[in-house]
């Protein structure tokens, strides 16, 4: 699953290698004012003997998992429920039959968050049991050891924050249509039972639904029958067994295209209205190619007989990977033509969901400390489809402008941690969906083929996926069959990658006479933190001015290990004038560049010859900017003058993104008015000239208009701005789509400029869509006044419930834009005394909802601030601690940057 995610800590290497979960000392649980025929209601103590009982709150631990594992041999769900578009609840009955290895001496719960329990039943006879609105709880003696069909019939609320069964209603035809979400611990919101990932279940299921409504699961259908009342009844055969956190059901009038893989059956999905939007043959084109690369490299035919995809409103991440049954955000769709970036970007999703149809859907982790696998390798293994079958030939470039960027940000963070690490309940589960998780964790299985080999890698994960089909795995197998097929040990590469936290420094000395090396010596230091060396198999490059380009003169594989390591090969080779230590992007690393490797790239960047090393020095000078080792004012300077010539499309990408931050960090350091305003201007202007001087209706000029709607702000470029939307200027070959007027409205609105009100009442006229409707909320939010913004806190905190999810993400993430922070300021009571009731809410996606309001402040006084909303919140929950953590350490880094 594609997640934009988080979790604190500095973890030590011994504590890492434990077990998952934390252990629990205390008493044994007391059940007070319980009746006898009434289980008792669970504490947090470990009980006597190697029961673990639990407690009353919304988090399952890896304790109580584990021990009801053991209680659990087998279990396998029928699943009927009936769905309506104009009730806010449904019904349903789940029978689990359910084969216990023994007789719990304690009560067993089953999972069910928020909603309300009818009756139980076990073995056909209704039993009492008790209910906290988090599990319920069947006594022991109302079980017995074997086979027991528990039957619970129930009703729950449809849910607006993108998980369980969310309902939503589209504001134009007013359709009504569902989905589920569920990782990591929300099936449960949708029906009763056993929701951890080693308790893997089959599932039959029942659906009552409106006529004219398609309904999707794991299975197609193999009866549909229409009812008295006017609704239809779907059934849907047996599946195969899976986690219940990737079992889906989709329901509402879908929009329905089909095609065919190979003899897969495919069908893609969307609301009716957004269905014009939708261009299915780049879906079903990006899925074809993914089918034919994976079950050629995984040798396994694709398990699960059908695959379907639904693009559904409202969904809190990229996509999800339910079995046979994907889920993707509307946000793939544009209203308007797509960049080759974001093709690209739908293809890589497509493929990173299916890459979990085997690695997460057939084999899956058994607990949450599992969920970086899964993920990192879905991650590496969409990048290489994509490298290896479509259309696309920069495909290691994307990955390292996007994922390996995430992953060194991440892991400079005081909150990294390592990939691997112990999971203590479904709370800081939720955390870790992160840059660690996914970007580190897909950079480093990136290296494990040049270091074991590319086909003993491929053989590894083959046999894994072979010897654990339908079953639980843990990191220890996975590593173990790649050991295996390359005949390697892999133990300590194991603990310095995955149980360490921390990005290492690579450094390169050379010596030269006569024009050839004499020596070449690589340095590795690693932060005091984290002050693990690592081995690793990186490719040199040797740059030369020839014919007045810089070329590639010599490629020089290395593996180097320990905090020094000779570089033999390179000796008698010719002199570098830029020498590149990571060229292609081999090895997870950052790299510090010898003093004449920078001297003759301020010189000659545009006349390298390769697109992929002109971005990674690229970034590798704003990295440079954000360690405070080179001033802010001269890299802007720098890249004035040498972008205009760069032709190359993700190197644009790069230095305009760079420049638009360099805006942010503009307005957040104490610098002198009439200086920040040249700056400015400086960047403005350029944005401007960029975009008129882009090739009619190219990538570059859709790019350069995406950065100018970021650093737009005089009066002149802003009533360009307007005129843009107004019709009354035009740039050769750029539409003006819908999702760019809102651009637009956006931008006018944060300057307060023009007729900014009515502009946005006016376009919700001609455009009433649900992404329209949230555009609106962040144009009325990142409005610089005061007043907008007391209103909006009240919207968040005070009223919430009468706001989607995804509509309170709209206004959080516009409230505070760096040009706003003194309004921040003088509101920053108010923000960080809400913490403590935000936080008592235990919801993780408003927590992070939430989290968005914080901006990076450059100054002491906003770092302290920070500091003291920690000290005095010391029970935060994991989502929303570690946001405050990265801020305060983001604000101090900020203050140490230079101008």
């Amino acid at each position: 699953m594609r997640k934009l995610p988080l979790f604190t800590a500095t973890l030590l290497s011994a504590a890492i290698l434990t077990a998952c979960g934390k252990d629990s000392a205390g008493n044994d649980p007391v059940a007070s004012g319980q009746s006898p025929d009434r289980p008792a209601a669970a504490s947090t103590q470990q009980s006597d003997g190697n029961a673990v009982s639990r407690a009353d709150g919304p988090e399952l631990t890896a304790e109580y998992a584990k021990w009801r594992k053991q209680q659990i041999a087998d279990v396998d769900y029928s699943i009927s429920v009936a769905l309506d578009n104009e009730g806010e609840t449904f019904t349903g009955t789940v029978v689990a039959d359910t084969t216990l290895a023994q007789v719990p001496d304690q009560p067993l719960t089953i999972d069910f968050t928020g909603g309300n329990v009818e009756k139980v039943t076990v073995g056909g006879k209704e039993i009492p049991f008790d209910y906290n609105d988090y599990f319920i709880s069947i006594a022991p003696e109302r079980l017995q050891a074997g086979e027991n069909s528990i039957a619970i019939t129930y009703n729950h609320p449809y849910s607006t924050d993108g998980s369980g069964l969310h309902r939503f209603q589209d504001p134009e035809d007013g359709n009504v249509y569902l989905y589920t979400h569920f990782e990591p611990y929300k099936a449960n919101r949708f029906f009763p039972h056993f929701d951890q990932p080693d308790l893997k279940a089959r599932y039959t299921v029942q659906v009552k639904a409106p006529a004219d409504w398609q309904v999707v699961t794991t299975a197609r259908e193999d009866k549909v029958e229409n009812t008295a009342d006017g609704h239809r009844l779907w059934h849907f055969p047996q599946t195969k067994k899976f986690s219940s956190y990737i079992f889906p059901l989709h329901a509402g009038p879908y929009e329905v295209w089909e095609d065919d893989a190979n003899g897969i059956p495919l069908r893609l999905m969307a609301r009716q209205t957004l269905a014009p939007n939708v261009k299915p043959e780049d879906w079903f084109t990006f899925t074809r190619q993914s089918f034919d690369f994976f079950q050629d490299y995984y040798g396994i035919d694709y398990p699960f007989g059908k695959y379907d995809q639904v693009i559904v409103p409202d969904f809190t991440i990229g996509a999800m990977e339910n079995v046979a049954a994907v889920t993707f955000n509307e946000a793939y769709v544009s209203r308007g033509e797509k960049t080759q970036a974001e093709r690209q970007r739908l293809a890589n999703v497509i493929a990173h969901e299916m890459a979990h149809m085997w690695f997460g859907d057939l084999v899956t982790m058994d607990w949450w400390n599992g969920l970086w696998l899964k993920e990192s390798f879905a991650t590496y293994m969409a990048y290489l489809a994509l490298a290896e079958n479509s259309e696309f030939d920069d495909v290691w470039e994307n990955f390292y402008l996007r994922t390996k960027q995430w992953a060194y940000d991440s892991d400079e963070l005081v909150t990294t941690h390592p990939i691997e690490l112990p999971v203590a309940n479904t709370a800081e589960a939720f955390s870790n969906f992160d840059g660690i998780t996914y970007g580190k964790g897909g950079s480093v299985l990136k290296q494990l083929p040049f270091y074991l080999g590319k086909e003993e890698f491929q053989q590894g994960v083959s046999n894994y996926l072979n010897e654990y089909a339908y079953d639980n795995a843990t990191l220890q197998d996975f590593m173990g069959s790649l050991g295996k097929a390359a005949d390697k040990d892999l133990g300590d590469w194991t603990r310095a990658w995955l149980y360490q936290p921390g990005v290492n420094t690579l450094s390169a000395s050379f010596q030269c006479e006569n024009d050839r090396i004499t020596g070449l010596t690589l340095e590795q230091t690693a932060p005091d933190e984290y002050p693990v060396l690592r081995d690793q198999r990186i490719q040199l490059g040797i740059y030369r001015m020839q014919d007045g380009t810089m070329s590639r003169v010599e490629a020089i594989p290395v593996t180097y290990s320990g905090a020094s390591t000779r570089v033999e090969a390179a000796e008698g080779l010719p002199c570098p004038q830029i020498l590149n230590p990571n060229d292609e992007d081999w090895g997870y690393v950052k790299v510090e560049l010898d003093p004449q490797s920078v001297g003759q790239l301020s010189q000659h960047i545009n006349a390298i010859e390769s697109p992929f090393t002109r971005l990674m020095l690229w970034q590798n000078l704003y990295g440079s900017v954000l360690s405070g080792k080179m001033p802010l004012g001269e890299w802007i300077s720098f890249a004035l003058e040498n972008a205009a010539a760069e032709q190359d499309i993700n190197v644009i990408r790069a230095i305009s993104g760079h420049l638009a931050s360099a805006r942010d960090y503009l307005h957040r350091l104490d610098i002198p008015r009439e200086e920040r305003d040249q700056q400015l201007a400086a960047i403005e202007d350029f944005a401007w000239e960029q975009l008129n001087d882009a090739p009619a209706g190219s990538d570059e000029q859709k790019t350069w208009l995406g950065t100018f709607t970021r650093v737009a702000h005089t009066e002149a470029a802003l009533d360009n701005a307007r005129k843009l939307l107004d019709g009354e200027l035009a740039i050769d070959g750029l539409t003006i789509d819908q999702d760019k007027r809102w651009q637009l409205i956006v931008l006018l609105n944060r300057h307060l400029h023009g007729n900014y009100e009515a502009l946005v009442k006016s376009e919700l006229e001609r455009d009433n869509t649900d992404r329209a409707r949230n555009s609106a909320i962040t144009a009325e939010a990142i409005r610089p006044t005061e007043d907008t913004k007391q209103r909006w806190l009240d919207n968040i905190l005070g009223q919430r419930d009468q706001y989607k999810l995804s509509q309170i993400k709209a206004a959080t993430g516009a409230l505070f834009p760096a040009e706003q922070l003194e309004i921040f300021d003088r509101l920053s009571q108010r923000v960080l005394g809400a913490v403590p009731g935000v936080n008592a809410e235990a919801d993780t996606l408003y927590n992070k909802a939430f989290a968005q309001v914080f901006p990076i402040l450059c100054n002491e006084a906003g770092a302290e601030k920070y500091r003291r909303a920690l000290d005095s919140n010391p029970g935060l929950m994991p989502t929303l601690k570690k946001v405050i953590m990265n801020r305060q350490q983001q604000s101090q880094r900020c203050i140490a940057m230079k101008f």
